[in-house]
Parts: C-alpha cells; sequence; structure tokens
C-alpha cells in the first residue's frame, strides 16, 4: 500500500475517536494531500469516502470551504462533490451546484426534487444546462428560477419546457420578455407567448427581436402588417 494511502486508512480507522477539531484538522490534510498529488481514479475515491466520512463529522463552515477548495480541481472525488451537492446548506451546495463540472444529470435533478428554492437559482445559472435539467427547473422552480433560466443563454428548453414558460408567462412580463427575446424559441411557441402578452411586451418585442417583427405584427393586428416581412413565413395577408 502506497504511504498516501497507508495515511488515509489509519486515519479512517482514527475517525470515530477524535475530536471536531481534530477531524476538521484531518479533513485539512487530506484535502491538501489530495489537491497537491497526482492518483489513478481508485486512489482518489478512497480519498473521497474517507473525506465524505469527515465532511458528515464536520460544521457548515468547515464544509463550506471544502466545497470552495475542491470547486477548481479537476480531480475532486466524485462522491464527495455529489455530498456536497445536496448539502442542506445552499451555502455549501450553491458554488457546487453553479460551477461543477463533476456533477451528472441525475444529482442535479436530485437536488431540484429535494431541496430549497435557493439550490434551484444555483443550478439554473450554470453556464450549460441539458433539457433535462431545465424541464424540472421550471416544473419546480418559484418565479426568481424560471426567470433566471429564461435568461440563461446556455441553458437547453423542450418543447414542453417552452410551453410551460409560455403558460407562466401570462401575467408576467419580465419572463415574457426573457423569452421572447431567446433565440432558440420556436415560431410556434413564439406565437403562442405572443397572443398572451401585454401590449406593452408586444412593443418591445418590437425593438429587441426585429427579426420576429412579421410575427408580432401579425398578432397586434389591424392595418400594420408588413406583406413583405410576412411572406417569408406564409403568413395569409387578409
Amino acid at each position: 500500500m502506497t504511504e498516501p494511502m497507508l495515511f488515509l486508512k489509519e486515519l479512517s480507522d482514527a475517525l470515530t475517536q477524535g475530536s471536531a477539531e481534530s477531524r476538521e484538522k484531518a479533513l485539512l490534510y487530506a484535502t491538501d494531500m489530495l489537491l497537491a498529488g497526482r492518483y489513478t481514479e481508485d486512489e482518489i475515491w478512497i480519498f473521497g469516502e474517507v473525506i465524505g466520512r469527515l465532511a458528515d463529522a464536520i460544521e457548515v463552515r468547515a464544509r463550506e470551504q471544502l466545497a470552495k477548495r475542491l470547486l477548481p480541481s479537476a480531480q475532486a472525488p466524485i462522491n464527495v462533490v455529489k455530498k456536497l451537492a445536496l448539502d442542506d446548506s445552499i451555502e455549501v451546495a450553491g458554488p457546487i451546484l453553479q460551477y461543477s463540472k463533476r456533477l451528472d444529470t441525475k444529482t442535479l435533478i436530485s437536488s431540484i426534487r429535494t431541496k430549497s428554492q435557493p439550490h434551484l437559482l444555483a443550478i439554473s445559472k450554470r453556464d450549460s444546462i441539458p433539457s433535462e435539467i431545465t424541464d424540472e427547473l421550471v416544473t419546480h422552480g418559484h418565479r426568481e428560477v424560471v426567470t433566471s433560466v429564461a435568461a440563461n443563454s446556455g441553458a437547453c428548453f423542450s418543447d414542453f419546457g417552452f410551453l410551460h414558460m409560455v403558460r407562466r408567462s401570462a401575467n408576467d412580463s419580465i419572463l415574457a420578455e426573457h423569452l421572447g427575446a431567446r433565440k432558440d424559441i420556436p415560431r410556434h411557441i413564439f406565437q403562442q407567448l405572443i397572443a398572451k402578452a401585454s401590449a406593452e411586451v408586444k412593443a418591445k418585442l418590437e425593438q429587441e427581436r426585429p427579426d420576429l417583427l412579421g410575427r408580432v405584427e401579425m398578432w397586434r393586428g389591424g392595418g400594420r402588417l408588413n406583406i413583405s416581412v410576412c411572406r417569408p413565413f406564409r403568413l395569409a395577408v387578409p
């Protein structure tokens, strides 16, 4: 057994006998050893088992520091990262949920379904969000969460996600504007959004989305339809 692994075994064996202060010092030492060395995935997993047990036995403040230290590491133990992501404390889980590249879809969905709205808000700000995650966010998230994910250009939406957001935007002009501004919104869903939007939102979308002006004018009605703009969309002009 290598020296680091032998140390981890001894540390694990002595874990239940130490004080809170000694456990925190042991966690700091084990984390330093992990971040300073180069290990196989199996060795990283062993580190994770020990660090995870120590994390269960320390205060929120220490877990928060652990999350910040592991966040930028490409060899942060996945088992520890998942544990931190599912921590009830948003101070611990928030940075992991928002920035960690080591989280899988299953862990993110578990957090959305079981944790607080601040946890969902952190997920809604990730650089890249697959449609499976946005479906969960728009279903379980409160107004701040759905507005955040609608404004996130790195989020991908399914038709279900878009339609759910359109329904929620009926009395929410800010959400409607964010949805209308998305470059990936399908034409048929954009039309449903405009049909439900207030006159003020329609006017703003005319300025912000000139590429969709013909579609906006169509829903406004009256004699303002621009035939040359509408023809590419195959509109019937009375």
